[in-house]
């Protein structure tokens, strides 16, 4: 049986590869290799927290707190609106309370997603989405 942490995961990542967007973009999964496109493209990162143990019994839930960033890249120079509405879009795609599962164990998403302040490198704008959550195991 897989472990709680690989399960939340799962469930995250589950949901991204689901992103359905006007135009499709490649994703950048962690530790897989990706070469960067000249175009658009997303990037998953699951940032994940300390658990806090909310109940007194030994065998109960733990709260399983932590992030899951999208990172949403278009070429630089195109101008910002094109990245902000991706970011959008993706922030859509994970509203507040939405139940993710995977294995018997449901992810929840704690509050509408934060779309960060764009960055720019030398050949793309970046806007990050980050979407918090909740788990109980």
């Amino acid at each position: 049986m897989p472990s709680t942490e690989s399960t939340i995961e799962t469930a995250l990542f589950s949901r991204v590869a689901g992103l359905a967007m006007t135009r499709a973009l490649p994703v950048a999964w962690p530790n897989v290799g990706f070469a960067k496109p000249a175009g658009g493209y997303l990037r998953a990162t699951h940032i994940p927290n300390a658990s806090r143990r909310l109940f007194l019994a030994s065998n109960a839930p733990h709260q399983r707190l932590g992030l899951v960033q999208v990172d949403v890249f278009v070429p630089k120079n195109q101008g910002a609106s094109g990245a902000t509405e991706i970011a959008g879009q993706v922030a859509q795609h994970f509203p507040a309370d939405l139940p993710m599962r995977a294995d018997g164990l449901t992810v929840r998403v704690t509050k509408a997603p934060d779309i960060g302040p764009a960055l720019a490198d030398d050949t793309h704008w970046q806007v990050p989405v980050t979407i918090r959550y909740e788990a109980f195991a």
